[in-house]
């Protein structure tokens, strides 16, 4: 207690003292700043990296098996069971089959390149990520030439095309020749949906499943079956076994992360130096807390000695300024944490920095994981703890004579 009580002492401002009463708050500042910065920046990437990864998986999904055969797959149904089945155990809670190939888009005097992409209705693929902003998300035959088509909203303002304006699509199957005429089908917008990724929402239409096979002349072959998992903690472990079980080589498994590996790239290269750069701020306002101790020290120089002489133990020394230390340490790494969860609750709350649109969302993503929170403070506290040590020691070993003689 006599610690405590003389170590609160030391801290408290006095008139000659009020030098070390602004480092005292400089050395606090220092290490809440830096911790706020470590968890500011980690919620944020992990928060891009949420995102992105929605993002991607709405386009396509946690896992693709397509075909290495030119045609591709035949009998896809006996694929989805396979891949849901119970004796596999991949954890798949959605398979769905789907045909993906380039074509052209007229309407009136005007053309574009696109991708169609066939799929089921009952598949229901519009979700809170790919949402429909105007009309249906319902595929199918209107009538015996005309079928219904799902556009992007970046497509239809670029075309100025409308809800139950008529297009055409013009496809081919290999190289266009005499004898290989282009196939022309009509088709009505029925709906106009937004995915958030404007380079997809430009080119990307949807059409049934039916109209895409008789469009490109497939048949009864799909281009691949998207695949859902329940944990996509698993999405590399079960791509792998996929691979193995379901009838490799002739079909293939890609997941999320080898489609965009651009996108997810880029992420951990952000990730990998940013918690290194931001922790010498850490460990920069750490070691302020040596300087800061170490002209304690120089100021209460005639007060060790004094307490020496009392019969104050060099332990006892040691404890008083590591009291002193870790009182700093801890008040700014409270503060760092207030500071930085309470800044990214704000933004989560009330979307504060936005993002201009050339990027894949509007404001900047933020995941809380108090976890992260946990490590960075634990971490700060031991480096606080290896810090501090030393001007203790120094200050246990000061000669007591000397001391009371020093001015």
């Amino acid at each position: 207690m006599v610690n405590f009580f003389l170590a609160k002492r030391f801290l408290r401002s006095r008139k000659e003292s009020n030098f070390i009463s602004f480092i005292t708050f400089v050395s606090i500042a220092g290490i809440a700043i830096g911790v706020a910065a470590l968890i500011i920046a980690v919620s944020v990437l992990n928060g891009f990296e949420k995102e992105i990864t929605e993002k991607a998986v709405s386009l396509s999904s946690h896992i693709q098996v397509t075909s290495f055969k030119k045609e591709g797959i035949a009998d896809y149904n006996k694929v989805i069971n396979l891949l849901k089945s119970t004796e596999n155990n991949f954890g798949v809670t959605a398979a769905h089959p789907y045909i993906q190939k380039e074509a052209v888009i007229k309407f009136k005097d005007r053309t574009e390149g696109i991708i169609i992409k066939g799929v089921r209705n009952e598949d229901n693929i519009f979700n809170a990520q790919r949402t429909i902003v105007s009309g249906s998300g319902e595929l199918g035959n209107i009538d015996s030439t005309t079928s219904k088509i799902i556009i992007g909203n970046k497509l239809a303002s670029k075309l100025n095309i409308t809800l139950d304006d008529k297009v055409f699509i013009i496809a081919t199957v290999g190289i266009p020749s005499v004898a290989n005429t282009p196939t022309i089908k009509a088709f009505r917008v029925t709906g106009i949906y937004e995915s958030g990724l404007k380079e997809y929402d430009d080119v990307l239409l949807y059409s049934d499943l039916k109209d895409a096979q008789k469009l490109f002349s497939m048949g009864p072959y799909v281009t691949g079956i998207e695949v859902f998992l329940n944990d996509i903690n698993k999405i590399r472990k079960v791509t792998s076994e996929i691979k193995a079980k379901v009838d490799y080589p002739n079909n293939n498994a890609r997941n999320v992360f080898q489609l965009y590996k651009g996108l997810f790239t880029w992420i951990e290269l952000q990730k990998e130096p940013i918690p290194i750069v931001l922790g010498l701020i850490v460990i920069v306002a750490a070691i302020n807390i040596i300087g800061f101790l170490l002209m304690l020290v120089l100021e209460k120089t005639e007060t060790i000695g004094i307490l020496k002489s009392l019969g104050a133990r060099n332990f006892d020394i040691v404890k008083l300024f590591f009291i002193q230390g870790m009182f700093i340490s801890i008040a700014g790494i409270i503060l760092g944490n207030i500071l930085g969860f309470g800044l990214c609750l704000l933004q989560i709350e009330y979307d504060i920095i936005k993002i201009p649109e050339i990027y894949y969302m509007s404001k900047v993503p933020i995941v809380i994981d108090w976890n992260i929170g946990i490590t960075i403070t634990v971490i700060a506290v031991i480096l606080s703890i290896i810090v501090t040590v030393i001007p203790s020691y120094l200050a246990s070993r000061l000669n007591p004579v000397t001391s009371l003689r020093f001015k």
